[in-house]
């Protein structure tokens, strides 16, 4: 790839800016421009995912003592299921909000990253288990 994208002298500022971008983002190892959406882009799949592990987890709540004998599972392990999916989002949220705040102390940063991992677990756990509960892998 040539080093100089055709921008001479007699190039317009314009192009002599968008190769600094360029030559910048090179350096920084980012895309050119984008550098103000790092500390935001993450929410972009946390928020969706959170909003869906929070509609599974709190509608099993109501139906705790109704709906376990419909899936031949026991009642203390459906509202363990519901537990684990609404701490799980709460975990993806709280992990973000450390993600954005990005503290300078490296074990705090370690710990928003361990709730994210963790939260995330949750999801997986809890949409793998009724997967298997729904197609009858019993």
């Amino acid at each position: 790839m040539p080093t100089d994208y055709g921008i001479t002298e007699q190039s317009s500022s314009l192009q002599r800016a968008l190769r600094a971008l360029i030559v910048y983002g090179r350096a920084k190892g980012r895309v050119p421009g984008f550098h103000w959406s790092d500390r935001i882009a993450h929410w972009a799949l946390r928020i969706p995912l959170v909003g869906l592990l929070l509609y599974y987890g709190l509608q099993k709540f109501p139906s705790s003592l109704v709906a376990p004998g419909d899936y031949g599972v026991p009642a203390v392990l459906y509202i363990l299921a519901a537990f684990v999916v609404v701490s799980g989002a709460t975990a993806l949220i709280l992990g973000g909000i450390v993600e954005t705040w990005r503290p300078k102390p490296r074990t705090a940063r370690l710990a928003g990253d361990a709730l994210t991992r963790a939260g995330g677990f949750a999801g997986v756990t809890a949409v793998a288990g009724w997967l298997a509960i729904s197609t009858g892998a019993r």
